[in-house]
Parts: C-alpha cells; sequence; structure tokens
C-alpha cells in the first residue's frame, strides 16, 4: 500500500508490501536506491515499510540503473564494451568473431536497426559506432528495456512504462484495455463498480523477480530485510547450481534450485511463504503457495538421504507427451498429494526401481511417516529376503514382474 506523507520533513512516501505486487516493488525500489542514492539520505527502511522521498525517481536516474543492472544483456552495452576492448592486433579469429557479434547486436532490434541503420562495425570505425551509443543511450536503455522479453515487457505493459499512477494495474494479466473492454470489468457492466490498483512504483517490479526462462520473485515479507535477503540468498544458490550443471552440461531450471534450496538449506525459507512465477511464454503471473507442512516435507529428504536428484528426468508416455517426473513429485509435495501414480507408472520398467525406492520414501513423508517406521521396514526387507530364499533363482524375475502387476493393476489376488 502506497501512502502520501504530507507533514513527514524528511521523507514524502510510505509504502508496504500489502500484497506481493507491493513486496516487489519495495524489492526493486531498494535496488534502484543503493545505486542512486549510496549515503541513503533519501529513503528509510523499517520493518515493516520503506520511507522515501519521490524526487528520488526520475526517468534519467531509471534508465541508468537499468543499464548498470542488465549490462550486456542491453544490445548497445555488447557493442559498447566490445568496441572498447577491440584490438586490431588480437588473434585474427578472436577479431573475425567479435566483428561478427558486434554487428550482429547493431541490427539487434528494432531501435539498433533505426539508430544504426546499415552501419557495420568493420574494425576502423570504432568511434563513429560509440558516438552514436552516446547520442542515443537514453533511447537505446529505453526501447531494448521496455521491449526485449525477458526484462519490462515479460512483466508489465509496455505501453505504460514511466506513466503516473492510474486506474488499471499496468502489469500482465492485469491491465484492462479501458476503451474496448472497460464496461465488462464491472459489476452489471457498470464502470463504476470497478476497483483497480496502479502505482508508478510497479515500474520497480521487474528488478524484483529473478531471471531464467521461468522468472520467480519470493514474497517472503514478514519484514522487509526477509524480502530483500530471500532475494539474494536465492540468488546465490542459483548461480552455484548454474555453475555446477553447466560443468555437466545440464539445465534443470530455476525451480529445481528453489526446491534445492529448501531441501538442503535450514535457514533459506522455514515457514508459509508465496512465491510468484513468470513464464515468458504466459501473459499472467502464477502464485506457488509453500506451506510450512511441504517446507517440513522437503527438509525431511535431506534429513533421509533420499536421492531427489535422481527425479530430474521426462517420462515418455508417447511421442507427443513426456512427463517431468521431478515437476511432478514437487506438485504432490506442495498440494500434499500421494506419489501413488506416479510409481505406478515407473514400476513398468525394471530401470526404473531404484527411482521408485526414492519414491516411495518421498510418499511416506507426504503420509506423515505413518507407515514407514524403522521396525515397518526391517519387517519388508524380511519378507522381502524370505521370499528370495523360498523361490528359485530362475522363477524370481517372474514372480517379481507378478508382483509388480498385481499393485499397478490393483489385482492383489494374483499373487
Amino acid at each position: 500500500m502506497k501512502t502520501i506523507l504530507e507533514n513527514n520533513t524528511d521523507f514524502n512516501v510510505k509504502l508496504e508490501p500489502s500484497d506481493w505486487r507491493f513486496s516487489a516493488a519495495i524489492v526493486g525500489l531498494l535496488e534502484y536506491f543503493e545505486y542512486i542514492d549510496t549515503l541513503e539520505t533519501s529513503y528509510k527502511v523499517e520493518d515493516e515499510y520503506i520511507l522515501y522521498n519521490s524526487e528520488l525517481i526520475t526517468k534519467e536516474n531509471y534508465l541508468k540503473f537499468v543499464e548498470k543492472k542488465y549490462g550486456e544483456n542491453l544490445h548497445h552495452k555488447y557493442v559498447e564494451l566490445n568496441l572498447e576492448h577491440y584490438n586490431q592486433d588480437n588473434n585474427e579469429n578472436d577479431n573475425t568473431y567479435i566483428i561478427k557479434s558486434i554487428n550482429e547486436k547493431l541490427s539487434g532490434n528494432t531501435i539498433m536497426k533505426k539508430i544504426f541503420k546499415k552501419i557495420k562495425f568493420d574494425g576502423t570505425n570504432r568511434d563513429e559506432i560509440l558516438s552514436l551509443v552516446n547520442k542515443h543511450r537514453e533511447e537505446l536503455i529505453l526501447e531494448t528495456f521496455r521491449n526485449k522479453s525477458d526484462m519490462y515487457k515479460n512483466y508489465c505493459n509496455t505501453n505504460q512504462l514511466f506513466n503516473e499512477n492510474q486506474k488499471y494495474c499496468r502489469l500482465v494479466g492485469y491491465y484492462i484495455d479501458a476503451p474496448k473492454k472497460g464496461k465488462s470489468t464491472g459489476f452489471g457492466f457498470n464502470m463504476s463498480s470497478f476497483v483497480g490498483q496502479d502505482i508508478q512504483e510497479f515500474d520497480f517490479i521487474p528488478f524484483a523477480f529473478i531471471n531464467d526462462r521461468e522468472s520467480l520473485f519470493i514474497n517472503d515479507n514478514y519484514e522487509i530485510n526477509r524480502l530483500t535477503s530471500a532475494k539474494q540468498v536465492f540468488q546465490e544458490k542459483i548461480k552455484a547450481d548454474i555453475e555446477n550443471l553447466e560443468l555437466e552440461n545440464k539445465y534443470r531450471g530455476i525451480k529445481y534450485s528453489l526446491f534445492k534450496g529448501i531441501i538442503e538449506s535450514s535457514d533459506f525459507i522455514e515457514y508459509d511463504v508465496e512465491v510468484i512465477v513468470k513464464d515468458r511464454d504466459k501473459d499472467y503471473f502464477e502464485t506457488l503457495y509453500i506451506r510450512k507442512q511441504s517446507i517440513d516435507i522437503l527438509k525431511k529428504i535431506n534429513e533421509r538421504k533420499i536421492d531427489y536428484n535422481s527425479l530430474c528426468f521426462s517420462y515418455k508416455i508417447n511421442d507427443n507427451y513426456y512427463i517431468d517426473i521431478y515437476k511432478k513429485v514437487m506438485e504432490c509435495i506442495l498440494n500434499n498429494t500421494l506419489l501413488d501414480d506416479v510409481i505406478d507408472l515407473l514400476l513398468k520398467e525394471k530401470k526404473n526401481y531404484y527411482t521408485v525406492y526414492q519414491l516411495i520414501n518421498i510418499n511416506d513423508l507426504i503420509r506423515g511417516e505413518k507407515i514407514m517406521d524403522d521396525k515397518i521396514r526391517k519387517i519388508i526387507h524380511a519378507c522381502a529376503n524370505e521370499v528370495r530364499n523360498k523361490i528359485p533363482e530362475n522363477k524370481l524375475e517372474s514372480y517379481r514382474q507378478k508382483l509388480t502387476s498385481s499393485i499397478i493393476f490393483k489385482d492383489y489376488d494374483r499373487v
């Protein structure tokens, strides 16, 4: 919630994390303030809100911060940095690659094509290109940031950047085209019955998300410092995971890092928390609500030394349909639903038995550890050994198949 302070001589705005949009705006604003106001004279952070001077929020400062935050992900910045380090005396192959990559960026989007037109870098016209970058820097930052699919466009209506507070929220999935659909939004087609909420500070929401193919924002809003520290801790975990997975030439996505962080870290997320998800391919935000019960289950996965990494694969149903096993398991944990269907599916192939064993252990955690205590486990192992001893080796596999089929088809009398 945003409150204008009329009698405060130091600050004129108070912002509270009343819902996830305001929480994300606060996180983005604090990153912006740390860059713009290093002396911390124009803002103040309290446990439940922040105070600041709105005069600190300007288009010029905003775009400077965007350039600092996104760096080479902005086409003109990539060109600038590579031109500054270009040396004709470098290895010929290196220079050929640099020239090619610079020219790709010079025509990388609409605004780059407009500014540089038919100019190509040939190794001799560095100063000409750098001069154009400096001359049109603000426009280059603005248009690239506004229209890039992993930047402002992923979160907000691109036509609303820098607009003042308005009746309809600027976020995608919230925004309404009033001239076309305004009447239908109100009860009984009465526009006066519609209640919307938007503030200019929502332009800072993109900075709060941690970007990947899916972007996440952890709304740990018990205190303001928890909001900022949750993002910082999560960013460090993602960076470590990406570096480790790149060594193995693997990709597992941002949600893998989220659940891995909860599983392996005792102090990452400890109580009910709301996680906002934004997929680039979707024009709306999704909410992932992680309850304390689910967090406890995730932490016990580590305590029980369950190999959750063995679940990171997709199971083929047919040529057009695959099931992401890791995603399915995490959905079951979050929704407190059993993994019986997944277990039955994987039981059909012997190569999945190790994975099935991990799923059975997770299933027991979801059940509240009411079935598979140490005593029951010992009994199960004893029964299995007794069966192995009584059935000839050449018939053991056949019996195992019959037992598996009886479980899958719920035909328990056939064994």
